[in-house]
């Protein structure tokens, strides 16, 4: 209950948001700390790719004396069934995997690291949700990695907290979709505004 209210409120505040990449920092956050993530990513869709937007590390950040330092490379995918995002990009399903090194022999997806620089990362538990609202295409997908419990050790995700994050992946489709509609309304104009000055 406690969880569910904090997405009523978490939800109040996203839709203030009109920055994507503000609003992607501040998703992914929140969906860690309702799971108790160590880590995430979120990649959105473009047409028949997936472009990874948005990571966070909290292992990799201690690393790093300002946020700013801490950078990676944005990447893209292909949205199919091979890999674990494309998977759940073109199905809509979600994924819950204890440990990446265990995957049976008969699923079609493969675990690859969210940024080759990030390689030496170890994940081990990963939860992979789409970001999508009620039965309409996904925008994209989020990567929750490395679920903690109270003494600091990695463990799987909790199935309790499932319906909980769908629900809070479910409503933050629309802010991300409405986001990235108007970045793309606004570098048109920027486009446009540089042509005629030209």
């Amino acid at each position: 209950q406690q969880k569910l209210q904090n997405i009523i409120d978490l939800n109040l505040e996203i839709a203030k948001i009109q920055d994507v990449d503000i609003l992607l920092k501040k998703i992914l956050s929140a969906a860690r700390k309702l799971v108790d993530a160590e880590a995430g990513c979120i990649y959105i869709k473009d047409g028949e790719t997936l472009r990874c937007l948005h990571i966070q590390n909290d292992t990799l950040q201690q690393q790093f004396v300002s946020e700013e330092q801490f950078r990676y490379k944005t990447f893209s995918i292909p949205v199919n069934q091979q890999s674990i995002p494309g998977y759940v990009a073109s199905t809509g399903e979600t994924l819950n995997i204890p440990n990446v090194a265990q995957f049976p022999n008969d699923v079609p997806y493969s675990f690859h690291s969210c940024d080759e620089d990030l390689s030496y990362y170890h994940t081990q538990s990963l939860l992979a949700v789409p970001l999508k609202y009620y039965q309409d295409d996904t925008v994209g997908v989020m990567h929750l990695i490395n679920a903690h419990n109270d003494a600091g050790e990695v463990i799987p995700f909790c199935e309790g907290d499932l319906p909980v994050i769908k629900i809070f992946a479910s409503h933050v489709a629309i802010p991300i979709e409405r986001a990235q509609t108007a970045r793309v309304r606004i570098l048109g104009m920027i486009r446009l505004l540089t042509e005629l000055d030209d």
